[in-house]
């Protein structure tokens, strides 16, 4: 699975699989275009976050390959909070 994550100035959000990260950067633009209006994206743990963007703010996106989060489904009605339980963090038991 591919996770991406989109920085905002100097903050990072993970963003739930699934999102289409050419039509977030494409609705990025036309907010910069436009002066500034509100992008929303779906956070992994499948919360929405409503990002202000407008010119001079940083907006990066970074992929990379994590293992598939069957919880992270996009469904805003159905949010977890990620890492909530000892069985989900076993996989820093190799670090």
């Amino acid at each position: 699975m591919k996770r991406i994550t989109i920085t905002v100035s100097d903050t990072q959000y993970p963003l739930a699989q699934g999102q289409d990260v050419g039509a977030i950067e494409a609705a990025a633009l036309v907010a910069v275009r436009a002066g500034g209006d509100i992008v929303k994206v779906t956070l992994y743990g499948n919360r929405e976050l409503a990002i202000l963007v407008s010119p001079g703010v940083p907006v990066t996106f970074e992929i990379a390959d994590v293992p598939d989060e069957p919880r992270d489904n996009g469904d805003l009605s159905s949010p977890f909070e990620p890492f909530s339980s000892v069985d989900e963090l076993s996989v820093f038991d190799d670090l």
